[in-house]
């Protein structure tokens, strides 16, 4: 699916529910075990869920960046467009 398809309500949307994620990532983290339980050995609960945060924060970077791209897509697009008319309506002369 290209950028062009995806409507502003839906990126809104997907925003919102990523930054809820990460507020409730973020919750889960402060709240979890520094260690892991014995014999478990790896990173801790706490790492995990921080680890998951940075991800979705990564995610929700990639969102952001696009739709701020798309927007300066459509306006250079627009830019375009007036320069060909303002060229057609008013050659230069050589």
């Amino acid at each position: 699916m290209t950028q062009r398809s995806v409507a502003p309500e839906v990126r809104s949307r997907v925003v919102t529910k990523l930054v809820e994620a990460i507020e409730e990532t973020e919750h889960l983290a402060k709240s979890a075990a520094k260690r892991t339980k014995t014999g478990g050995g790896g990173i801790s609960p706490k790492e995990r869920w921080y680890q998951l945060m940075g991800y979705l924060a990564q995610v929700l970077d990639g969102v952001l960046k696009n739709f701020d791209l798309e927007s300066v897509k459509e306006k250079m697009d627009q830019m375009e467009t007036t320069l060909d008319e303002l060229q057609r309506t008013n050659p230069t002369t050589g």
